[in-house]
């Protein structure tokens, strides 16, 4: 018999390859960025039913940490897209070494 936390483990990692692959197949900045986002969800999930199982209570404070992160990186990929969309530039990755020149 599965138990739920075997679904949530499932989902973890089907949401961390869909993020993965998200990263693999894009060149666009923005997709790239939230493929990323979805990594860190899946892994943030996967540490808490790991640890929510295991009866420890360190679990706020990792979490805490791991929002931390991805919403900095929210606000960056917000500064970087402002950035780019003021100079009319291409949100392609091959294409961003030209940023050097501005």
């Amino acid at each position: 018999m599965i138990t739920m936390m075997t679904y949530f483990v499932y989902v973890c990692f089907a949401l961390f390859a869909l993020g993965i692959s998200g990263v693999a197949a894009s060149r666009n900045f923005i997709v790239m960025m939230l493929s990323i986002e979805i990594a860190i969800v899946a892994a943030t999930l996967l540490a808490t039913v790991i640890f929510t199982a295991g009866g420890q209570a360190g679990i706020m404070q990792l979490l805490f940490a791991l929002f931390t992160i991805a919403a900095a990186e929210v606000m960056t990929l917000i500064v970087f897209y402002r950035y780019l969309s003021r100079y009319e530039l291409s949100m392609d990755v091959a294409k961003l070494s030209r940023l050097k020149d501005k």
